[in-house]
């Protein structure tokens, strides 16, 4: 492939890691507006984040057979417009089945288009000749910071909810018409690993691991805005903050994140990232005041950065597994714990109170600093 051809196709993928971010990012900064918009519970609005997990579930193991019957730019784009579109849906929602239905439809647009894109940045990946799956992610980062932001931008201008949504919507839909021209058009069979597969024993450390990060970062991504709105008094727009916030840390670790783990090693990132996110966690939670608790997530986004490339680059060299089958055995509980984490904490608030149910991810990361050196040095010997 003409090396022209190859950089347009890195940035057509890097655009729609964007226009993803950007999409997740406008979901969670409209969650606090749903709930009080149709007056719901942390429970209530919980289901609307259940249904979002599950869709995703139940699409992302159909999604590998046809990236590979089709080529994963045909799957890609046609799930990126599905995911724009749909999540126009929860804002023209007038209660609460009517929400959960809506979120189902967009959690299983954007499974697709999780599985879809990330195979299509594997192709890319493999012809460019380098690892550069990071970059990817990093523009995940940048999207829902971004995303975060222009609604925070937008409340901050009295815009409805419907609205917001739509010039979102249409934003990335353009931006999607834009790199489906340059994304790279690969109809080989898919390699074996993209879907999901049961851990196996020598490799469940990493996944327990990988679980404790995915579903930590999942919490902060649907649950920092509300509470920061519910428990520590915040306006709407500043309880926007928090979660921009954690999403800057985040990605500017990620840009950053090859370097860090060629200086420090894997081990010893994980751990210090485990002891950030324990440190950001336990402030937020035990001073809970907006600004300390948006230093406290903040930490967070800083500690959990690397975490998920460190695991599953381990994984991938995990002695007596094939590469792709390690990443596909940790990825399986990894998401586990993205899609299902945050209606856990939705039902564990009404149960306890939010502030409670997420001291419980203090002692999550705990477990990942504690044992992220045990687990990670014997993966790979």
């Amino acid at each position: 492939m003409r090396h022209r051809n190859l950089l347009l196709a890195r940035v057509a993928a890097s655009a729609i890691f964007f226009g993803n971010g950007f999409g997740i990012g406008t979901w969670a900064a409209q969650l606090p507006r749903f709930k009080a918009g149709l007056g719901l519970s942390d429970g209530e609005l919980s289901l609307a984040l259940l249904a979002f997990a599950l869709g995703a579930i139940v699409l992302m193991p159909v999604v590998g057979f046809l990236a590979a019957r089709w080529g994963s730019r045909v799957v890609t784009v046609t799930a990126a417009f599905a995911f724009a579109a749909s999540l126009l849906l929860p804002g023209l929602s007038p209660s609460l089945p009517y929400l959960v239905a809506a979120a189902l439809l967009a959690g299983a647009s954007n499974g697709a288009m999780d599985v879809s894109m990330n195979t299509n940045a594997t192709e890319v990946e493999r012809a460019w000749g380098v690892p550069i799956m990071s970059s990817f992610h990093a523009f995940f980062s940048l999207g829902g910071l971004s995303g975060a932001a222009a609604s925070g931008l937008l409340i901050a201008l009295d815009v409805g909810v419907v609205p917001t949504l739509l010039l979102s919507c249409a934003g990335m839909g353009l931006l999607f018409l834009i790199a489906a021209f340059w994304a790279l058009d690969n109809r080989e069979r898919a390699e074996a690993g993209h879907g999901f597969a049961l851990p196996r024993l020598e490799i469940m450390g990493l996944a327990v691991l990988t679980l404790l990060c995915l579903l930590v970062e999942g919490a902060m991504v649907d649950w920092t805005a509300i509470y920061l709105q519910t428990v520590t008094g915040a306006t709407l727009e500043f309880a926007v903050a928090g979660f921009a916030a954690f999403s800057l840390t985040m990605t500017i670790c990620r840009f950053t994140g090859d370097f860090v783990v060629r200086r420090l090693g894997r081990a010893l990132t994980l751990r210090l990232g485990g002891l950030l996110a324990t440190l950001g966690l336990a402030l937020a939670t035990l001073a809970p005041f907006p600004v300390s608790a948006t230093i406290g997530f903040a930490l967070v986004g800083l500690g959990l950065a690397n975490a998920v490339p460190v695991l599953f680059s381990t994984a991938g060299e995990t002695k007596g597994i094939p590469p792709s089958m390690g990443v596909a055995m940790v990825a399986t509980m990894g998401y586990a714990g993205l899609l299902l984490g945050p209606p856990l904490i939705g039902f564990g608030g009404d149960l306890m109170g939010l502030r409670p149910t997420l001291c419980l991810l203090v002692v999550f990361a705990l477990v990942i600093t504690a044992v992220s050196g045990r687990v990670l040095r014997p993966a790979t010997v």
